[in-house]
């Protein structure tokens, strides 16, 4: 069973750096290419000790903060966090599928988490997924919290609100 564990953990770990890797044309992580080297190693006691030492290393790289591992769900719920930031091409936050924008990337179906009046029917509101947003004109609906609601990209990075059937309003990300 001692075997079982490092290797099965090795290979999740493997698989996030090398997709990381592979999607930014860099070379792999020393600790990853050291992971990746035990397999040739032909005597199961060696092999074994390879690995013990390459998870080891990859663990305390991971414990200090030099290298950050990333399953496909985690990197799923900080793009729906950082949903209204314009953020640089980072390989890691590609769609994973191959096949262009998602619609993921185009648009946010969530709720409201909480709700603040600004006046004159504008509305100041937080999302699960951790993002502040404005209204920039008057909502033509009564928001409550709880209520589901889709925040959808716009053309010249614009964002829309859509409560319900109602008409779409303008809102900005402030936080």
């Amino acid at each position: 069973m001692r075997l079982f564990i490092p290797i099965l953990s090795v290979t999740l770990c493997g698989v996030a750096l090398a997709a990381a890797a592979t999607a930014a044309d860099d070379p792999p992580p020393k600790a990853y290419g050291d992971l990746v080297a035990c397999r040739d190693v032909a005597e199961a006691g060696a092999r074994l000790d390879c690995y013990d030492k390459a998870t080891a290393e990859i663990e305390r790289a991971r414990s200090a903060k030099e290298l950050v591992l990333m399953d496909k769900a985690s990197i799923r719920k900080t793009k729906r966090s950082l949903f209204g930031f314009s953020l640089p091409n980072l390989p890691f936050f590609g769609d994973g599928d191959g096949e262009g924008k998602s619609k993921e990337a185009e648009e946010l179906q969530t709720s409201f988490a909480s709700l603040r009046s600004l006046g004159y029917g504008k509305w100041q509101f937080t999302v699960p997924e951790g993002g502040t947003w404005q209204t920039t004109e008057a909502l033509n609906a009564q928001p409550k919290i709880g209520q589901e609601i889709v925040l959808k990209k716009g053309v010249a990075g614009g964002y829309w609100l859509r409560v319900g059937k109602n008409v779409a309003c303008r809102v900005k990300r402030v936080g």
